[in-house]
């Protein structure tokens, strides 16, 4: 969530500011379940950072949202938004997680597995109100 003046005379007040400061220390950590899972654009977007954790017993799919339901998540500025979220495998030896990407309007660059027992981190952009491209950190 960028930082953008929201109100009338267009300063930046604040409490703009601490509830900004508040959601970018908050983290929140979500325990996927062992099957093909898809993310939800409001846990994604909540504001600070995100780690899914996972034993996946088989490969797994990670599924994103759609570009479209991650733009309707936003409630600032669009374009230039940005996103982070870690995916934690804790598989011990095989069993690799996979981050797909959502029906239309998200874009993976780069690798987007995740091996047994390691982790990944990704940060994904807005490159227009309904479109999102997400990078391996």
């Amino acid at each position: 969530m960028p930082l953008k003046a929201n109100s009338t005379d267009g300063a930046i007040t604040r409490t703009r500011i601490e509830a900004w400061a508040a959601a970018k220390e908050k983290a929140t950590v979500v325990a996927a379940a062992d099957e093909a899972t898809t993310q939800s654009a409001a846990t994604l977007l909540a504001g600070g950072p995100v780690i899914y954790t996972m034993t996946p017993t088989a490969g797994r799919a990670l599924t994103t949202p759609t570009g479209a339901q991650l733009g309707a998540a936003v409630t600032d500025e669009v374009v230039g938004t940005s996103f982070e979220f870690t995916v934690v495998n804790l598989a011990a030896a095989t069993h690799a997680i996979t981050l797909t990407a959502g029906a239309s309007g998200v874009t993976l660059v780069g690798d987007a597995v995740v091996e047994a027992a390691t982790s990944s981190s990704f940060v994904g952009v807005f490159t227009a109100a309904d479109t999102v491209s997400i990078y391996k950190k």
